[in-house]
């Protein structure tokens, strides 16, 4: 497989048996781009079957930054320490 380099965050790995003659073994992996402005979500398949192996990967890369605004504007803010002599409400 070609996602599984040490510096991936690999968030699944499973293989199944599908019958007799059949598996399939998937990988879903996480990397950070050397310049730490990309994330890249890596999808990687292999079908094995007695007619021979198949396999698929797909990459889908974001901005980090670009993540960060998406998961503020979709997330619901909460305060989760709060100090007695807390002047402001949130940040």
């Amino acid at each position: 497989m070609t996602i599984s380099d040490a510096d991936a965050l690999v968030l699944l790995q499973r293989v199944a048996k599908h019958g007799d003659a059949s598996l399939q073994c998937r990988e879903v992996s996480l990397r950070l781009s050397a310049d730490q402005q990309h994330l890249t979500l890596s999808r990687y398949s292999e079908h094995y079957s007695p007619d021979g192996l198949e396999w698929v990967e797909r990459q889908h890369r974001i901005s980090v930054t670009e993540l960060i605004r998406w998961v503020i504007r979709q997330g619901e803010p909460q305060v989760l320490v709060r100090g007695p002599d807390c002047a402001f409400a949130s940040l």
